[in-house]
């Protein structure tokens, strides 16, 4: 039974703790992230959005940066199709990088659709809930993506304060994004597999126990 749970730890745990980025054709996720209707700053390198759905908030930051990740660069958010939408209206199109801060809460998931001004790369970078400095999701060097292909994203594995999207080539448009709030991940079916290995072992161990008993009576007797 101890080479069994063992052997389970050792599938589960690197699935379990790998934080990813994978191509995604699926719903939407729980929570629309929607363009702010209490903070309408636009054109400009922060603007906001909002995890309610009639956008009466803005804890949602959305910040744009060039390519050396540290000048900011003007952008410009609407709601498209419910979704907060954030392009680069300025010449020259300069915005390669995107930080969405989720201001008050934590999220499990990050979903994001992105189309590209000539063929590039995509990655994500994230911070943990309670980490510090920005790392990059698996796979290292992320994804290639066409001009004005339009692909969507699926970040998840971890709990997250905030993400960081990040492209070789200038954005043409970021949009259809959502999150799943909480701070708790939901396990994955093997970590259910080892959680129910772990109840049997239990049950096994108290059979065995009661058996022992039980036979120890007989002989007194």
């Amino acid at each position: 039974m101890a080479t069994a749970v063992a052997a389970a730890i050792g599938i589960t745990s690197p699935a379990y703790a790998a934080i990813t980025l994978d191509t995604y054709n699926g719903p939407d996720l729980a929570t629309m992230i929607k363009a702010s209707k209490t903070d309408t700053t636009n054109d400009a390198p922060t603007v906001f959005g909002s995890t309610k759905n009639d956008g009466s908030s803005a804890n949602v930051q959305f910040t744009g940066l060039k390519a050396d990740q540290v000048t900011g660069t003007t952008i410009h958010i609407t709601d498209g199709a419910g979704f907060a939408s954030i392009t680069d209206n300025v010449n020259p199109q300069d915005l390669y990088n995107l930080i969405v801060d989720v201001t008050d809460q934590t999220f499990t998931q990050f979903m994001f659709s992105i189309q590209l001004l000539n063929d590039g790369n995509v990655t994500i970078y994230y911070l943990l809930d309670g980490g510090s400095g920005w790392t990059e999701a698996s796979p290292t060097g992320g994804y290639a993506q066409k001009a004005n292909g339009n692909n969507t994203y699926l970040l998840q594995g971890g709990v997250f304060s905030a993400v960081m999207v990040s492209s070789t080539s200038p954005f043409k448009e970021y949009k259809q994004n959502s999150i799943t709030l909480g701070s708790i991940a939901v396990p994955e079916p093997a970590s259910w597999a080892l959680m129910l290995l772990g109840f049997g072992g239990m049950g096994m161990a108290l059979r065995r126990g009661r058996r022992r008993g039980k036979q120890t009576l007989m002989q007194l007797a």
